[in-house]
């Protein structure tokens, strides 16, 4: 349903039998030919109340139609890693009308908890919150953001989620991104801070640590960033139990070239700003127009003394600017040869377009 950016998901039952959903991994038990519609819904804070503060969702919260009644029986998937003491930690919640009904298990197996159903409306899996809290089985989902052509730096979103969120749900909420497969498995304590490592070392993590969220949406926001050079087409990412300082997810390749990419990228993206400008000097002598404004921005930074403003200030006309401005470019070295290029972007992107895809680029 795009129109409300959400997945509906239907099924056509031919006859009776138990049948699973590959995406949500939900099994239905059906005693005949039926049509069942089904999608996620947000857990209402009021409907937790009711429950009381022992109780908590452990998986989505699914609202379930069959049009002629022929389901008889739903397995909700759960994450849960069962000691001897906490076999019976989960139940379900049947939401009707705003009212809430705790259903206990016919049957509950290392991957579903199983339930008898005659009145359908809003199922979704609780955790009795009796003991503290223990590993559960989690998903480390990795995605791209999409590549511009000025762009520096690849951003990959990395979401740590319980196993049993859809990757479906996740995929259509960032539908702009492209999600890189990998083995996502591991064992993560909810309430435990976690660290995300990634090689090579140049590459740049965002938080530093972050908590283990036992998360069931509505929102799938994205537990760490990672900035990496576009010329690096992998990195290796890792995950770490910043208390115990031990590996929780081993290092996995992650590839930042999608199939959708050219197998060998254009040149631009791999050239940093440095480059780019020693790459494109006789060109940005000639057409570069706003001198005093990437002048500005390099002074206010620093980069260029008063003195050298001031001779590019007076210069005239703006090709004669720009001769005086190189003088503290080559100067300054690459960190100020890369700062005018961002100033450059920013202030005249068409030009840098222009240079970057025109047939004076480098080959």
């Amino acid at each position: 349903d795009k129109d409300k950016h959400k997945n509906v998901y239907r099924f056509v039952c031919p006859y009776a039998g138990h049948f699973c959903c590959s995406l949500t991994s939900l099994v239905f038990v059906m005693e005949g030919e039926g049509e069942v519609l089904y999608n996620t819904v947000s857990w209402d804070s009021h409907l937790l109340e009711h429950l009381g503060r022992v109780m908590q969702p452990a998986g989505p919260l699914y609202d379930i139609n069959c049009f002629n009644g022929s389901i008889s029986g739903l397995h909700l998937p759960h994450c849960e890693i069962f000691s001897e003491e906490d076999m019976d930690c989960l139940a379900v919640a049947h939401v009707t009308g705003g009212n809430v009904a705790i259903m206990n298990p016919l049957k509950v197996t290392e991957a579903y908890v199983m339930i008898d159903i005659k009145d359908l409306s809003i199922f979704g899996l609780i955790k009795r919150m009796i003991f503290p809290p223990s590993p559960v089985i989690a998903q480390v989902l990795v995605f791209l953001r999409p590549i511009t052509v000025r762009q520096e730096e690849n951003i990959l979103d990395v979401h740590l989620l319980p196993w049993n969120v859809p990757l479906s749900e996740v995929k259509d909420q960032h539908a702009e991104n492209t999600h890189i497969n990998t083995s996502s498995k591991c064992f993560l304590i909810p309430g435990t801070q976690y660290r995300l490592c990634c090689q090579p070392k140049g590459s740049t993590v965002q938080p530093a640590t972050e908590e283990f969220d036992f998360n069931f949406g509505p929102n799938y926001h994205p537990t760490f960033e990672v900035f990496v050079n576009v010329r690096n087409k992998e990195v290796k990412l890792s995950l770490m139990d910043n208390t115990e300082g031990r590996e929780v997810w081993v290092p996995r390749r992650v590839l930042t070239v999608t199939s959708g990419q050219d197998e060998e990228l254009p040149v631009h993206r791999w050239l940093t700003g440095s480059e780019f400008v020693n790459n494109h000097r006789r060109h940005l002598i000639q057409k570069v127009t706003s001198v005093m404004e990437i002048a500005d921005g390099l002074r206010a930074k620093g980069m260029i003394t008063t003195e050298m403003y001031n001779e590019v200030h007076v210069t005239e006309p703006c090709q004669n600017k720009m001769r005086v401005l190189w003088k503290a470019l080559d100067s300054g070295g690459a960190s100020v040869k890369a700062e005018f290029y961002r100033l450059l972007k920013e202030k005249e992107p068409h030009l840098v377009d222009d240079l970057v895809s025109g047939p004076n680029s480098p080959q």
